[in-house]
C-alpha cells in the first residue's frame, strides 16, 4: 500500500509557476510534497525553485531535458529533501545523439542519485543493460525501478540482485515452475535491500500467494476485498497494512506502465 504522505500530484502545464510554487509550499507545511509531472513547460530555474521548497520531480524523455540539466536539478531537489524520478520510454541508445539520453547518460544519471524507471511494455529491454543501470543507481543511493510485462525471463534474478525494484503481474506466471523462479527473484531482491512488487490481476492459488508473501514480496490485490469467508481475506487484509516507499514506483500503483 502506498504511503499517504506524498499525495499531491500536478502537471507543470496545469497551472502557472506561481500557483505551483504556492501549492508546493502549502503541501510542505502539511507534511506532504508536491509531486510535479514534468512535461518540459518550466525552465530549469523554475524547477529549482520548486525543489528548494521540497517538491519531487517526475520527468521523462518526453520532456526533452538533457542528462546534464536533470543532474543539476537533482542536486537542488536532494538539498530540499526531494527526489528526481526519470521514466525512460525510448530505446536505450548506445551512442550519443543530439537530444537523446543515451545509455551512458542514464548510467551517469543513476550515479548522480536520479531514480530511473523503465518498462518493457513498448519495447524489449536488455536485462544485462538494466543490470548495469541498477548498479549505477545503487552507487548513487537511488534505485532502478523496472516494470516487467509478459513471460518471466532468465536474468530477472541477477537484476534483482543488483538492487533493482521489480514490478510484475501474476499474468507473467504462466507455468507452475514460474512461481519457483519468482521466489528466487524475491530472495535476490531482499538480499540486495530491495523487493519485488507483484500485482495480482488474474489470481493465483492460495498456496502460491502464501509462498510469495512468506518470501517477503509486496503483493497488491487489484480487485475488491473477497467475501469474509474467503481464504484470501486474511492475505488481502495483511497487504493493506504494507508500507511501500513512494520512491519504488512512478506516481501510481494502480497499473503497470
Amino acid at each position: 500500500m502506498a504511503e499517504k504522505r506524498h499525495e499531491l500530484i500536478l502537471r507543470d502545464d496545469q497551472s502557472e509557476f506561481a500557483s505551483l510554487f504556492d501549492a508546493a509550499r502549502i503541501a510542505q507545511k502539511k507534511g506532504q510534497r508536491l509531486n510535479l509531472i514534468d512535461t518540459g513547460k518550466l525552465d530549469s530555474a523554475e524547477l529549482e525553485w520548486l525543489g528548494e521548497v521540497g517538491a519531487n520531480l517526475y520527468s521523462s524523455d518526453e520532456a526533452k531535458r538533457s542528462a546534464q540539466e536533470l543532474m543539476f536539478i537533482s542536486k537542488v531537489y536532494s538539498r530540499g529533501g526531494g527526489i528526481v524520478a526519470y521514466f525512460h520510454h525510448g530505446p536505450i541508445e548506445a551512442e550519443e545523439k543530439p537530444g537523446v539520453v543515451s545509455f551512458s547518460n542514464l548510467k551517469v544519471m543513476g550515479r548522480s542519485g536520479i531514480y530511473l524507471h523503465l518498462s518493457n511494455r513498448e519495447r524489449q529491454r536488455s536485462l544485462v543493460a538494466l543490470d548495469e543501470l541498477a548498479y549505477d543507481c545503487w552507487k548513487g543511493e537511488a534505485w532502478l525501478v523496472y516494470y516487467h510485462l509478459g513471460p518471466l525471463e532468465q536474468g530477472l534474478e541477477d537484476l534483482a540482485g543488483s538492487g533493482a525494484w521489480i514490478h510484475l503481474s501474476d499474468l507473467s506466471l504462466q507455468q507452475e515452475k514460474d512461481v519457483t523462479y519468482l521466489l528466487e527473484v524475491i530472495k535476490a531482491a531482499r538480499e540486495a535491500g530491495t523487493n519485488l512488487v507483484l500485482h495480482l490481476e488474474k489470481g493465483l492459488l492460495i498456496t502460491q500467494v502464501r509462498e510469495i508473501m512468506n518470501a517477503g514480496a509486496i503483493v497488491l490485490f487489484k480487485t475488491a476485498l473477497s467475501d469474509y469467508k474467503s481464504p484470501f481475506r486474511a492475505f488481502e487484509l495483511k497487504t493493506k497494512k504494507q508500507k511501500l516507499d513512494f520512491r519504488t514506483y512512478y506516481l501510481y500503483l494502480t497499473f503497470l506502465p
